[in-house]
C-alpha cells in the first residue's frame, strides 16, 4: 500500500469529523435559543407591563398652564433598552396632549410627575416656569381636587389609573374651582384601551407576533 495515499484520506476524515462536531454543537446552541424563546413566549404576560393613564390640569390665577414647550413631552419608548435608566420614562406626557399622564412604573407619585416636567409640586407650593406660588401668599390658596374630592396635598399621592387631578392656585371661589375641575380632561380611559407607540403594550392585548418579539428581546 502506498502511504502517500493514506495520509490525505485520514486528514479528510478528520476534517469531516470536526465539521460534524461543529454542526452538532451549533444545532444544540440554536435549539437552546429556540427553547428559551419558546418558554418565554408561552409564559409571557403582556399585562405585567405597567402602562396606564390619568388626567390633570394646573390653574394659576385663573389661567390654565398649557405646557406648550416641546420639552414637556417625552418621545422615547418606555420599553427600549436605552430608556430603562431614564426616570422620565416612568411617568411623562407625549403627543403634545397636555392633560394626559402616561405611567410606566409602579409607585409613581404626582410629585415625581411634576419633577419630570421641571416643576416642583409640594404640599403648600407649586413652582412653574413662571414662578413660585405659595399657599397663603397674597391671600391666594393652593387647592387640590382629586376625582371630585378636595384633598390636603397631592405631591405624595400615587397616580392611579384614570385619576383626574386639579391643582388650583389663586383667589377663587368654590364655584370657580369646581368649574376648573370640570375642565380637567377625561380621556385617560380611552387611552387605556388603545395601543400606545411609547409603551410596551398599551391597553390592548398583544398579538402573537408582538409576544414573540418581546420573548426574543427585540
Amino acid at each position: 500500500m502506498d502511504d502517500r495515499n493514506s495520509k490525505p484520506r485520514k486528514s479528510v476524515q478528520t476534517s469531516k469529523v470536526s465539521v460534524k462536531k461543529w454542526l452538532i454543537a451549533l444545532a444544540i446552541f440554536l435549539l437552546g435559543i429556540v427553547s428559551f424563546i419558546a418558554f418565554r413566549f408561552a409564559t409571557f404576560n403582556g399585562n405585567d407591563d405597567v402602562h396606564y393613564h390619568a388626567n390633570f390640569a394646573l390653574f394659576v390665577n385663573d389661567q390654565r398652564d398649557e405646557f406648550k414647550n416641546f420639552t414637556f413631552y417625552e418621545e422615547v419608548s418606555a420599553c427600549s433598552n436605552e430608556a430603562k435608566d431614564n426616570p422620565k420614562t416612568r411617568v411623562h406626557m407625549h403627543d403634545q396632549n397636555n392633560g394626559l399622564v402616561h405611567v410606566h412604573a409602579h409607585g409613581v407619585t404626582w410629585g415625581q410627575f411634576f419633577h419630570n416636567l421641571g416643576y416642583v409640586l409640594g404640599d403648600s407650593l407649586v413652582k412653574t416656569d413662571d414662578g413660585v406660588y405659595i399657599n397663603g401668599q397674597n391671600s391666594a390658596r393652593l387647592t387640590f381636587v382629586l376625582n371630585g374630592q378636595n384633598i390636603e396635598n397631592a405631591a405624595n399621592r400615587l397616580i392611579k389609573s384614570e385619576d383626574r387631578l386639579l391643582i388650583n392656585y389663586g383667589n377663587n371661589s368654590t364655584k370657580t374651582i369646581q368649574q376648573h375641575f370640570d375642565s380637567v380632561p377625561s380621556d385617560a380611559h380611552k387611552a387605556n384601551t388603545e395601543n400606545d407607540p411609547a409603551g410596551c403594550s398599551g391597553g390592548v392585548e398583544l398579538t402573537n407576533w408582538q409576544r414573540l418579539k418581546q420573548a426574543a428581546g427585540v
